[in-house]
């Protein structure tokens, strides 16, 4: 049982070091005065405490930053972009991914790896999961978790509103949970449907 354990161990400091080593990306933060301020991303931490990331400016200075300081962050990682926003949900805050974004809704995500901090044995120690936590901002900037588990009746009553058709869709083959894009573009183009009628 004693080689199991330091076999652990070894995987989770390698997984610390290879954390710890990771590249920063060229990026900018914005501020909360719509200002753009470039420098380098360096890792994102999420914790069930809450959202942390580490900026460094063009100067070389390092900071690390809580979302209620910022509006948000974008890196480029090659061709891709990556933006992340500052949102506030149940008293804390969270940088959140922009997976969609819609002029009336949009689809985020929480970072996909987590640090839950446990006591065992007396000693505070922390473990790191995969995640994957979506959200949805409604009108308002409100923003509500959504969960595999009970997908259809959050869908049905988020949109049921504005298009009951596309709720009587949900739970159907191409409008489940793995189709949250298309669902989320159609619900999108009720909505501005809907505005024109007015």
């Amino acid at each position: 049982m004693r080689p199991f354990y330091l076999l652990l161990l070894f995987f989770v400091l390698l997984g610390a070091l290879q954390a710890q080593h990771q590249q920063p990306l060229q990026g900018y933060i914005v501020t909360k005065n719509h200002y753009h301020l470039t420098g380098f991303i360096g890792q994102i931490d999420h914790s069930q405490y809450g959202t942390m990331v580490k900026f460094i400016n063009d100067f070389g200075t390092p900071y690390v930053l809580h979302p209620a300081l910022i509006r948000g962050f974008v890196f480029y990682e090659g061709p891709a972009i990556y933006a992340y926003e500052s949102k506030l949900w149940r008293s804390n805050w969270l940088f959140l991914r922009v997976l969609y974004a819609g002029d009336n809704v949009r689809l985020l995500q929480t970072p996909e790896l987590q640090t839950d901090f446990v006591v065992i044995d007396g000693q505070m120690v922390a473990q790191r999961k995969k995640i994957k936590q979506f959200w949805v901002e409604v009108a308002g900037g409100r923003i509500l978790p959504l969960k595999r588990s009970g997908f259809r009746g959050q869908m049905k009553s988020l949109i049921a509103d504005v298009s009951p058709q596309l709720a009587q869709k949900i739970g159907r083959p191409g409008y489940r949970f793995q189709n949250l894009y298309e669902i989320l573009a159609e619900y999108d183009q009720e909505c501005i449907k809907g505005k024109r009628r007015l």
